[in-house]
């Protein structure tokens, strides 16, 4: 039997709302607001935002992570498919409609990670999770020992793996902890309690913000993947009167924002320039949406370039 050949149109994906397997397929041009609006009525949500406004590709470009990582992992984890445009216009697609399709190489991941080299998305299949209804930010203040230490508490015991998220936040203000709950609405003063039971042990301050909207801090000018029991510290060590950083605890990514366009080159080498051969020395990275630093070491090099000859055709 001879095979059959479909036309690369026929295998994109199209746009689509899957309430049963809880996915969606929508421009990758879209803002969080976007699909917020698709998916609120039918109780899902997708939880990784940094920005409402934001397009979702601006977002993936400038960081590999968001504060609700710390349950559900980088954006790579949960951009399941894509359509993508290669460098010569061709559309391609990346993955499925499904969580888990093969083993193997991990393409959509590699490309999501690749900044503009091979090309660009078009298309996003993400997966999405339900919206139990009640959301809550709970920010716990003190001095940066204690803070420290309940970091510390939260991230060991058997409660982290309900959390949304766990940021340290450094500014000009100061320093404090800011834990987000989703949870049923019955539910919430559960939380509430085990908290107000780690502020008492660790001589901070607590306050709860019920009803609050899930944490939207902007997208970072520059982002810094380092290990969870670094990331306190660095946000701290960067943080200044003009500069202010969140670490999200879990994931060990550091965000940062600068004051001022000018500022974003010159301030994000010379944030990085000081802790760089610590950060290659324990597998970190960092990137910004305002400089590219992809230079590949030598080994690499020669695959990029053959892959780049591939895609090109020549």
């Amino acid at each position: 039997m001879n095979p059959t050949f479909f036309p690369v149109s026929e295998r994109l994906f199209t746009h689509f709302l899957d309430t049963t397997d809880g996915t969606i397929c929508l421009p990758a041009c879209s803002s969080a607001a976007d699909v917020r609006n698709q998916t609120a009525p039918h109780k899902l949500r997708f939880p990784l935002q940094l920005d409402l406004e934001a397009s979702l590709s601006e977002q993936i470009q400038a960081s590999t992570h968001a504060p609700a990582s710390h349950r559900f992992g980088p954006f790579c984890d949960n951009v399941i498919g894509m359509n993508w445009r290669l460098p010569t216009g061709r559309m391609v697609r990346i993955g499925e409609r499904v969580v888990k399709t093969t083993t193997g190489y991990d393409w959509h991941r590699f490309l999501l990670h690749s900044g503009l080299r091979f090309g660009e998305p078009v298309d996003y299949v993400l997966r999405l999770r339900p919206d139990c209804g009640s959301d809550t930010l709970v920010f716990l203040r003190g001095d940066f020992r204690d803070l420290s230490k309940a970091a510390s508490i939260l991230l060991k015991g058997g409660w982290m793996h309900w959390l949304e998220s766990l940021d340290f936040m450094a500014s000009e203000s100061g320093v404090e902890l800011r834990i987000w709950i989703h949870t049923v609405p019955e539910e919430a003063g559960i939380f509430e309690a085990h908290l107000t039971e780690i502020a008492a042990l660790t001589q901070t301050l607590i306050e709860i913000q019920r009803g609050a909207s899930p944490p939207v801090d902007g997208i970072p000018d520059l982002a810094i993947k380092t290990t969870p029991d670094r990331a306190i510290d660095l946000a701290r060590s960067i943080s200044n009167d003009a500069i202010h950083s969140a670490a999200l605890c879990y994931s060990g990514v550091v965000h940062v924002w600068l004051p001022s366009v000018k500022a974003h080159q010159a301030g994000v080498e010379s944030l990085v320039g000081p802790h760089l051969d610590t950060l290659l020395s324990i597998g970190g990275d960092w990137r910004s949406r305002h400089i590219r630093h992809d230079k590949p070491i030598a080994a690499e090099a020669a695959w990029i370039k053959t892959l780049e000859e591939a895609i090109h055709g020549t």
